[in-house]
């Protein structure tokens, strides 16, 4: 019988470690370098989770809240302390995923920085390959671990089940791999990574950039379904900053921006921003939902710095001709989408609804402020030709230039200006401006006059505007 204690200790020692864990589980994570079984703990831990989520949610539904209460509160107790445990540790290893990408490219670029600039061509990015192909192998391999089947959608599909901060890992793991090859001194040798990410997410763009779009629609979220996850604030409106993220962060390759923008997406992708999310009464998502359509209508997204060490030195120094390429190739697709879809876009959501009276203040001065940037964009000539020929629009402008805000006005002004400057004004046009041109005239003179000691450009802009109306008559 001792012989028999003796040879079955080792598994009485598993059974109640796994029934007592310690810190130890977390002190392994902290310490662990192998990105492979981070990511199949990831997904162990994921799977238990959905299951647990699952399982509460069915069992609310068949049980009353008396059998609830008086049946089985011990069990109750063990799976609260299980599931926290999960979610701990989920974090954990998220967490850790995020750090180790984060320590190799401040590596990467302290060294380009230390060698002058010089980029050795012959690294590759360990951490940030072996990241790609754990979260993607699943798909690619059907021998793979069942659980491990799509981790990556599945994560983003289920991220109000999840803790705050596994979102917040899951976010910015996600935006790394996508342009950990477009910023920073180091940009080149992250590019490969970069680009084979870009092309998985297109693969699965109408799941993923679904998700993404979905998740602004704060309604359909709801206190209830993010409940289960966990502190940090209000579960829908940081679900919706972290997918409003991933989403630039997506349109910043140029094959999942022609995607987006296709006429055969832009219905359920780029129609709602417009429609609703930018007109949310939260702050904080339609201050995220206009910089979205922002960057949907010029191609251009801020850089994002690729994580500790990334920076706008790299890909995105103005300097640096294959950026030129790049973003003349963004501002063309940008361009030829606005052309396409001028009337849905610019007159029935823009100019109907997003710079209306009707609208909220920061929708409307950041739509104007958006309104000002695509006309005043080279590669926009058609689509600014077209705005300033309309006596619609510019009634529109000019009842924004009389708003009480003295921000509105100044943004009104930015789009006024072109109207003016315009040597082939319409006949409509010029009557509109002839006939108030006297009203005008005296109106701008005192239009923040403050600004014009400071303010040079918005000094001799102003009264360019006012001497072309002062010279302006009608044709005999």
């Amino acid at each position: 019988m001792v012989e028999n204690n003796q040879a079955f200790g080792w598994l009485m020692k598993s059974a109640v470690s796994a029934l007592l864990p310690t810190a130890t589980t977390s002190n392994a994570i902290e310490g662990c370098n192998d990105v492979s079984v981070l990511v199949e703990g990831v997904a162990r831990d994921f799977e238990t989770l959905l299951s647990a989520v699952v399982s509460s949610s069915a069992a609310e539904t068949a049980t009353d809240e008396k059998s609830a209460s008086c049946d089985a509160p011990t069990n109750g107790c063990t799976e609260n302390n299980n599931n926290s445990l999960t979610k701990d540790n989920l974090t954990a290893r998220l967490d850790r995923i995020k750090t180790l990408l984060y320590e190799e490219r401040s590596a990467s670029s302290a060294a380009v920085t230390s060698n002058n600039g010089s980029i050795n061509l012959n690294w590759t990015p360990g951490v940030a390959t072996e990241v790609f192909k754990c979260f993607i192998a699943s798909s690619n391999n059907d021998d793979n671990n069942s659980e491990q089947q799509d981790l990556l959608p599945k994560l983003l599909q289920n991220l109000p089940s999840l803790p705050f901060e596994a979102r917040k890992s899951i976010s910015a793991i996600f935006n790394y791999l996508l342009v950990c090859g477009l910023d920073g001194v180091d940009a080149i040798q992250f590019a490969s990574v970069s680009t084979a990410f870009g092309a998985y997410v297109l693969e699965r763009a109408s799941s993923i950039i679904g998700t993404f779009v979905h998740c602004h629609d704060c309604k359909s979220q709801g206190k209830s379904e993010g409940g289960s996850g966990g502190g940090g604030g209000d579960n829908g409106v940081d679900i919706t900053l972290l997918c409003g993220s991933m989403l630039r962060s997506s349109l910043r390759h140029a094959a999942i921006y022609r995607w987006v923008l296709d006429d055969a997406n832009c219905q359920q992708l780029v129609y709602p921003f417009l429609d609703e999310y930018v007109h949310d009464p939260n702050f904080d998502v339609s201050s995220d939902a206009l910089e979205t359509v922002r960057v949907m209508f010029t191609g251009l997204a801020a850089p994002t710095g690729g994580g500790n060490g990334g920076g706008a030195d790299g890909y995105n120094d103005d300097t640096d001709a294959a950026y030129e390429e790049y973003k003349q190739q963004m501002e063309a697709t940008a361009a030829e989408f606005l052309e396409r879809k001028y009337d849905p876009i610019i007159m029935d959501r823009i100019n109907n609804k997003c710079i209306s009276s009707n609208a909220n203040y920061m929708t409307r001065r950041m739509s104007l402020q958006l309104l000002s940037t695509i006309l005043l964009n080279r590669s926009n000539f058609n689509v600014m030709m077209k705005y300033i020929s309309s006596s619609q629009n510019l009634v529109t402008i000019l009842c924004l230039l009389r708003d009480p805000s003295p921000h509105i006005t100044l943004d009104a002004f930015q789009v006024f200006k072109i109207f003016v400057a315009n040597p082939g004004k319409p006949p409509e046009v010029v009557k509109i401006l002839f006939d108030n041109k006297f009203k005008l005239i005296k109106y701008l003179s005192g239009l923040h006059k403050e600004r014009e000691g400071s303010d040079e450009q918005y000094r001799d802009e102003k009264g360019l505007v006012i001497a072309t109306l002062e010279g302006l008559e009608l044709e005999s």
